[in-house]
């Protein structure tokens, strides 16, 4: 059927194999760099020029426009810089009577589903553009953004990092039911797990062991409460015009100028300060809902249907002493790692239209474009310095880029061949000194974090009473009763022995034997009857 390789080794089964959950996410950093630094026909070029104002227009007019925008997938850039879709990726096709029937590629929010385009205006009228995006979770969803206060130039970090969740330790945690059944009673016992009901297991649900659309937006939603500059956190959205962009998680700035290295580390500390603020209130907000009940009711009593999940019945056989069942809820704990596998480089004047975004190869194309030759080399020092002095969650320094040059066969160096790139294979490592688990991951580790969540396990521990419930005549009765059974098992056992005694002697032919077992074993005598003229 099956044939071995010769020589082949056997696959090890290892019982510390960790499993992760990843999400990714972006950091920006913006480069305090002087305007003098950029080139002259960079900071007199204005992206905003082109928009459309609308403070002043009637709303039926505004609408309208809206209404034959939408219609053309959003193709009007004056009226929706910030919607770059896909050509017919999103088609809304007006109703006769009223709204619009929607046809998608991608999975859409019930908001973007209902999107109305007498609000799109209104908001429109108060500076604000619709913003279509992808969430976490995968699905495109809306909101409004304002119009970018100034127009700046500037040049960002576009770090990139992914959450990752391992799992930890798994034991007992608090207890959720005790209860006792008296000598010889008999109980029925119903089990309601917070995954019973929909809405339950969606508000119970989590980015670390059950990912929905309800445990996405709840996350998302606490990374950006946790933004002190709001203004800055909204120009994620004004950078981020691709739904196919990875979730932006924070904006910073960094000192660059005088010749300072690692000035950046302070902009990382504060985002990875907030992502692990943002995760440890989203862990506990889930895990505070994940409860689990225990229900006992006596046999004459009925549990419905729909508030049992598993229902069990229990008796306590014993006849002298309680029984006692104590049940506790499992829980799991998570080792989550924020670590930066990724960097990149882009221009960004606060308009959407204006994002020119590279990677580190490509960064001299991009400073070439727009800054300054006078000031171009000092800038692209300025930049390797920040990514060649990064401090991880330990205070360890971390060099992450290097300057690659490519050699021929020979070893030698090719002309013009160096480029700026992050470091290949560059990993982690994370040990938990409790239980001495390392876990291994790309890049560099920003933050450790350790969250234990409630699971819809239990555990039950039955524990037997001391006290004895018998006076000397009860207890005397269930003695004897004791001895009675004793006695008929030696008898069972006497009885066994002599049967299989008797067939050894058959076997073995042992005339001898069998004239001993018969002096022993007498046979019973057998007492001819006669009926019927026939021997009975």
């Amino acid at each position: 059927m099956i044939k071995l390789e010769p020589g082949g080794k056997a696959p090890i089964l290892s019982y510390n194999l960790p499993e992760s959950t990843s999400y990714s996410g972006q950091n920006f950093i913006e480069m305090e760099l002087p305007e003098s630094y950029f080139k002259e026909e960079i900071t007199k070029k204005s992206a905003g020029r082109e928009r459309t104002k609308f403070e002043n227009t009637e709303l039926a007019t505004v609408k309208a426009a809206v209404e034959n925008a939408i219609q053309s997938g959003f193709s009007d850039r004056k009226i929706f810089p910030n919607v770059n879709l896909v050509t017919g990726s999103i088609n809304f096709l007006k109703k006769p009577n009223a709204g619009f029937l929607i046809s998608s590629q991608f999975p859409i929010s019930p908001k973007l589903a209902q999107l109305d385009p007498e609000d799109v205006a209104r908001n429109l009228q108060f500076g604000k553009r619709l913003n279509i995006y992808r969430s976490m979770f995968g699905t495109l969803t809306s909101n409004y953004i304002p119009e970018p206060e100034e127009e700046r130039p500037r040049l960002l970090l576009i770090e990139k990092y992914r959450l990752s969740s391992y799992l930890g330790n798994y034991g007992a945690g608090r207890t959720i039911k005790t209860f006792s059944l008296l000598p010889g009673e008999k109980t029925r016992i119903s089990f309601k797990s917070y995954t019973k009901k929909e809405s339950d297991a969606s508000s119970a649900s989590s980015i670390f062991d059950s990912f929905t659309q309800a445990s996405s937006d709840e996350f998302e939603t606490s990374v950006q409460s946790e933004q002190s500059n709001k203004q800055s956190y909204a120009e994620n959205y004004q950078y981020n015009t691709e739904v196919e962009a990875s979730a932006a998680w924070g904006w910073g700035r960094a000192k660059v100028s005088g010749g300072v290295k690692g000035g950046s580390n302070s902009a990382r500390e504060e985002f990875a300060k907030n992502i692990s603020s943002a995760t440890e209130k989203h862990a506990a907000s889930a895990s505070a809902k994940r409860d689990i009940q225990v229900n006992t009711s006596y046999e004459i009593k009925e549990q419905t249907g729909e508030e049992t999940s598993i229902e069990r019945e229990i008796q306590n056989i014993n006849l002298s002493r309680t029984l006692n069942f104590v049940f506790r809820q499992m829980n799991q704990e998570f080792i989550t790692l924020l670590h930066l596998v990724d960097i990149r480089v882009a221009f960004f004047n606060g308009f959407g239209e204006s994002r020119s975004e590279v990677s580190l190869p490509e960064l001299d194309n991009l400073l070439e474009e727009v800054i300054d030759e006078a000031k171009r080399e000092e800038v692209r020092k300025a930049i390797i310095e920040q990514l060649q002095n990064i401090f991880d969650y330990k205070d360890l320094h971390h060099s992450f880029v290097e300057e690659k040059t490519l050699k021929d066969q020979q070893g030698k160096d090719l002309s013009n061949s160096a480029y700026l790139r992050v470091k290949k294979d560059y990993t982690s490592i994370f040990k938990d000194d409790a239980t001495e688990t390392e876990i291994t991951v790309p890049g560099i580790i920003l933050s450790s974090m350790k969250f234990v969540l409630r699971t819809d396990g239990i555990i039950v521990e039955a524990l037997l009473g001391h006290g004895n419930a018998l006076d000397r005549y009860s207890q005397g009765l269930q003695d004897e009763a004791l001895r009675s059974h004793v006695l008929n098992n030696d008898l069972l056992v006497t009885n066994y022995q002599k049967n299989e005694l008797g067939k050894k002697i058959v076997e073995e032919k042992d005339e001898g034997a069998a004239n001993i077992y018969a002096l022993v074993f007498p046979p019973v005598n057998v007492i001819e009857i006669e009926k019927d003229g026939e021997n009975a």
